[in-house]
């Protein structure tokens, strides 16, 4: 929520932060606000978060639970299959691994699913699909 805040006071505390978790900051929210949030022990507010991609937006505290509640069912509403495969490729890209050929064509393999004849015929007929996994 808008009175949410964020940052790891490892430094206040005489520890330091592990590598891996230092990298996942890194990739998120970049050098330079990963050192301000460790060598300054700065805590950021929601606002502060968002502008340092910290997080994807922030909501009014009240709106939390309702608005975690609507993600979840977007997400849950969407094809599995799509988000798996989704998921898996932005690892990858994140990591700077570049996809193999194999890999680029795996992505044109969900016009094989049935999920994909799901969302298809949904469109068509402008109803909501029920995926299946499948």
């Amino acid at each position: 929520g808008s009175s949410s805040r964020f940052g790891a006071p490892v430094g206040k505390l005489g520890l330091v932060m592990s590598y891996d978790e230092m990298a996942g900051l890194v990739a998120l929210a970049g050098r330079s606000t990963t050192l301000e949030i460790l060598l300054e022990g700065r805590i950021l507010d929601a606002n502060d978060a968002y502008v340092k991609n910290l997080v994807t937006r922030v909501v009014a505290d009240v709106e939390v639970e309702s608005q975690t509640l609507a993600t979840a069912k977007r997400i849950a509403n969407g094809a599995p299959l799509v988000a798996r495969w989704h998921r898996q490729a932005a690892r990858q890209l994140e990591a700077g691994v570049a996809p193999t050929d194999e890999q680029i064509d795996s992505s044109y393999s969900c016009y094989d699913t049935q999920d994909f004849q799901i969302g298809l015929n949904a469109f068509i007929a402008k109803a909501k699909p029920q995926f299946e996994g499948k």
